[in-house]
């Protein structure tokens, strides 16, 4: 099976876990979409950035 196809089983996995989720819970659920969800996409960014630009920093002696 191939990578493509095992990342789409995993999405559709995780999809109907998560609206599974969000049926039962709805209060959970819009607070992970709405709240949780865009605090970790952030943090994931400031994250990413800081280990692109750290090394950086350190080669041009910014720091």
């Amino acid at each position: 099976m191939g990578l493509r196809k095992q990342l789409r089983k995993f999405e559709l996995k995780f999809d109907r876990c998560a609206e599974k989720v969000i049926w039962r819970h709805p209060i959970l659920g819009y607070f992970l979409l709405f709240v949780a969800m865009p605090i970790f996409v952030l943090a994931c960014v400031c994250l990413l950035t800081m280990l692109i630009t750290y090394p950086m920093a350190l080669i041009f002696g910014w720091l």
